[in-house]
């Protein structure tokens, strides 16, 4: 019975090596935020949204819409600051 346990147990070497991060490489990221104003209509905060995250820039906008309609004007709050902070 001690034989069969000691089978069963993983060699030391078998654990996969670990996986780097990204704070290891000095690499810039792809798809950084910025603001689209080319594309935007006020501040090109959605338009800027929608490149980064691959959604539809009018699905965004709807979006923003409803928050703000259900949300009590929270969304122009998050919206302003997101196009005052983001470059």
């Amino acid at each position: 019975m001690a034989d069969r346990n000691k089978s069963s147990d993983p060699r030391p070497g078998s654990w996969p090596d670990p996986v780097s991060s990204n704070k290891e490489s000095n690499k810039p990221m792809k798809n950084k935020l910025k603001l689209d104003k080319a594309n935007g209509k006020l501040m090109g905060v959605c338009a800027g949204l929608a490149n980064w995250s691959g959604m539809d820039v009018n699905l965004l906008r709807i979006i923003f819409v409803l928050a703000t309609i259900f949300g009590f004007g929270s969304a122009i709050i998050i919206y302003l600051a997101i196009g005052l902070i983001v470059d």
